[in-house]
């Protein structure tokens, strides 16, 4: 993920890390940088604390793009709650 002098915010939480991927791949395929905090561990890895969230992440910014963008691609948000109603 690029650097950037800018906070990045959480935009949506999936019940898989492999749905959380799919969508950090979709955004990136149009040029919004995303994250999925914990992805590079794996599925095998520990996880200390509780359950793992599978969260996207982008630059603040470019949040209500990707919401727009994932929502466009019909992709499926389990937490949505940022980007107001349907």
């Amino acid at each position: 993920m690029p650097s950037r002098d800018e906070p990045l915010v959480a935009i949506a939480e999936f019940e898989t890390s492999l749905e959380a991927s799919l969508a950090r791949g979709a955004l990136e395929a149009i040029g919004i940088a995303a994250l999925v905090p914990g992805e590079a561990l794996g599925s095998f890895s520990t996880n200390r604390g509780g359950v793992a969230k599978n969260e996207l992440h982008v630059f603040a910014s470019d949040a209500q793009r990707a919401i727009v963008e994932l929502r466009r691609l019909q992709i499926r948000l389990v937490n949505d709650e940022r980007s107001g109603p349907d």
